[in-house]
């Protein structure tokens, strides 16, 4: 199992999500809820054998994210970027990249769906930019964490009330004070905006894209820290050019090049619904994807009802063919909005 079980359980816990991004003001939990110190190591199998190794280290406190190679041991892995309070190099993906790592993970591992778990991990290591499509990169960081809410406490009388009594609105559902709520979700994702750093992402001849920064743009004075720029060498450059090479050759073929997905129907019915915009029509989908003999899990998850909108987007998506997002931003409008940069604003 790529994620370890102690993890899924502490995902949906707001106080791992402020340990996480080192969220200082983040007020800790309760007498008798000690924050979570564990020291984990999270291990992604993308495509073409390379896989994503990151290593939770609360304690100290440190995080780091490593490629590992194909044919290499996970104690092989090479530097992407790390982060910790006093040293840290965490610009390492881009956001397209890490979109299209979480859908290849979604189709690999259906336990995994996107945005999800591994967004919300990864989203550390990707900062918005200047360079991003910013409705789309907020959209996902918003689903990712809405989607790691534990499911709502069960609330009700212990044996049968008066018939007076019995209306639900009697019987207010407890608060989970743990609970990831739409404003601890926009504090992080405040966090993670570096546009007013101007960080900034541009190709350069020989490596591709490397994180770069824009002086005139950086009205809070930041640095960024970062191994992917195009005077460190050590950074893996052709690796992870690799590993996104091979996995979008793998979501083409498990998806656009499925049997399921050339069925007269099928295509025609998802660019329908790109084109409009909404997801209405997903049940008509749905329906011709299983007529179609389609029994991929990722895929009719994501098109089940009850639908969340940022997951059936991004598989509508690739079945239409569509550009990355095309969907995305129209289905998931109401991603919160961020607090004032003079509250919290932590991209380094």
């Amino acid at each position: 199992m790529p994620v370890p079980e102690a993890l899924r359980v502490l995902a949906g816990r707001s106080s791992f999500w402020s340990e996480w991004f080192f969220d200082a003001e983040e007020p800790p939990p309760g007498p008798g809820e000690p924050l979570p110190r564990p020291e984990l190591v999270v291990l992604l199998p993308v495509a073409g054998g390379y896989r994503l190794r990151l290593e939770l280290d609360f304690a100290a406190p440190s995080h780091l994210l490593e490629l590992v190679a194909p044919g290499f041991d996970t104690h092989e892995g090479t530097m992407l970027g790390w982060d910790a309070p006093d040293d840290a190099r965490p610009h390492a993906l881009r956001w397209p990249e890490l979109d299209l790592i979480g859908r290849v993970i979604a189709m690999n591992d259906p336990s995994l769906p996107h945005p999800g778990l591994v967004v919300a991990l990864l989203s550390r290591f990707t900062p918005i930019t200047l360079a991003d499509d910013v409705p789309v990169a907020r959209a996902l960081f918003t689903a990712a964490f809405r989607a790691l809410r534990p499911a709502p406490l069960e609330a009700g009388p212990e044996q049968e009330p008066l018939p007076f009594f019995a209306e639900p609105r009697w019987w207010p559902s407890p608060v989970d004070p743990e609970a990831l709520t739409d404003r601890a979700i926009a504090r992080l994702l405040t966090g993670q905006d570096g546009r007013r750093g101007g960080l900034d992402w541009h190709r350069q001849e020989g490596l591709g894209w490397v994180a770069a920064q824009r002086p005139e743009r950086n009205e809070l004075d930041l640095t960024i820290k970062s191994l992917r720029v195009g005077t460190d060498r050590a950074f893996p450059f052709a690796g992870l050019d690799e590993l996104l090479r091979a996995a979008r050759e793998r979501l083409t073929s498990e998806v656009y090049g499925a049997p399921w997905c050339t069925a007269a129907a099928v295509v025609p019915i998802a660019r329908r619904i790109v084109h409009a915009g909404d997801l209405t029509s997903v049940p008509t989908l749905l329906e011709a994807l299983e007529s179609a003999g389609c029994d991929h899990p990722a895929v009719l998850d994501a098109l089940t009802a009850p639908v969340a909108p940022a997951e059936a987007a991004w598989v509508v998506e690739e079945i239409a063919g569509a550009v990355p997002g095309t969907l995305l931003r129209l289905v998931c409008p109401d991603h919160p909005v961020p607090l004032a940069d003079a509250e919290r604003a932590r991209v380094d």
